[in-house]
């Protein structure tokens, strides 16, 4: 059996906003049904920033009925995560905000490999937390005044 993908609100937006990683996060999902997990924290943040990015409230709930077919019931935050997570916090090195930290914790107590691409999660070293780190997203050129 392969070890399942835990994905973290980065993952889900690269794919969501078909940014640098989407095709990566695709593949997961394509490949490995059943085996491509997120936990509440992501599930929360996704629709807290797709609240910011997408001002219509059906398009919002269509996003979110799609995530949630893919996606199996995202992995609850327990007392054995949030002690795993404190753990985290302080072999990481640098601050990692709590709502990462959950999330990796999770990844790790599931032994999922976590697919992010974000800074604070790549803090984590991969001796404690398997990750697939995915590319940043392309900065927009500046725009110049005429």
């Amino acid at each position: 059996m392969t070890p399942p993908f835990l994905l973290d609100t980065s993952a889900l937006f690269a794919h969501c906003l078909e940014e640098p990683g989407c095709d990566m996060v695709e593949s997961i999902l394509e490949q490995f049904p059943g085996d491509a997990r997120i936990s509440v924290m992501t599930w929360l943040e996704f629709q807290v920033r797709l609240a910011e990015i997408h001002p219509d409230a059906k398009a919002r709930r269509e996003i979110l009925a799609c995530y949630a077919e893919l996606l199996d019931d995202p992995e609850p935050v327990t007392k054995e995560v949030a002690g795993a997570a404190f753990d985290l916090r302080r072999q990481a090195g640098r601050r990692i905000p709590n709502a990462d930290a959950i999330i990796a914790a999770t990844a790790k107590l599931e032994g999922a490999t976590l697919v992010h691409r974000d800074p604070h999660l790549s803090a984590i070293p991969l001796k404690l937390v398997k990750q697939i780190v995915l590319p940043a997203k392309t900065k927009a050129p500046p725009t110049t005044k005429p």
